[in-house]
């Protein structure tokens, strides 16, 4: 498979590739949260050539019991298909890039409000309430971040959270930074 630039297609097996990878950060954050409910893991990667924040929504995958709770809040749609390519910078992909390797950010959505030009989407399909991110790093930059969205506080399981995000998207064992290092072009900013 030729390496793409980021942004690629949502027709791409790359989708489908890091699709199933994100998919797999759930169900192993799952494990760790409960009981707390997770409801979506999200992917953001840094745009080719791009050495300042420059995030492309590449990938977002749900919970089973999220998507019922997105179909009766009268979502119909996955975010991914409002979101897949969306290159909005947010703040919270901006501070996940400047903190140190093996950081985790979290949000509790009642306390901290997004900025003023966020969707909102996993507030306004889920009743989202609590947000954990973590950035991707690859060699000495970060290329992006992973984003799980929780319903209820997952304070309590923090640190097994942390261990899994860390795990997924900074690991060069991680299999979702293999392939991101493997087949995509993807821009980065060095961490500190």
């Amino acid at each position: 498979m030729p390496r793409r630039n980021v942004p690629f297609g949502r027709t791409s097996s790359h989708f489908t590739h890091i699709a199933n990878n994100l998919m797999a950060v759930l169900n192993d954050i799952k494990g760790a949260a409960a009981p707390a409910k997770i409801l979506w893991v999200s992917c953001r990667l840094n745009k080719a050539g791009e050495q300042a924040p420059s995030p492309v929504f590449v990938g977002w995958v749900e919970d089973n019991e999220a998507i019922d709770i997105r179909v009766r809040k009268g979502c119909p749609y996955p975010p991914i298909d409002m979101r897949f390519g969306d290159t909005h910078p947010s703040a919270l992909y901006s501070e996940c890039l400047r903190t140190p390797l093996g950081t985790m950010v979290s949000r509790n959505w009642a306390q901290q409000r997004p900025d003023s030009t966020s969707q909102r989407l996993g507030e306004t399909c889920y009743g989202e309430k609590f947000r954990r991110s973590m950035p991707i790093g690859l060699g000495n930059r970060y290329i992006g971040t992973v984003n799980a969205g929780f319903l209820a506080d997952p304070a309590a399981t923090d640190g097994q959270i942390k261990q899994k995000l860390e795990d997924w998207a900074q690991k060069t064992s991680s299999q979702l930074v293999t392939y991101i290092d493997q087949n995509l072009n993807v821009g980065g900013i060095a961490h500190p």
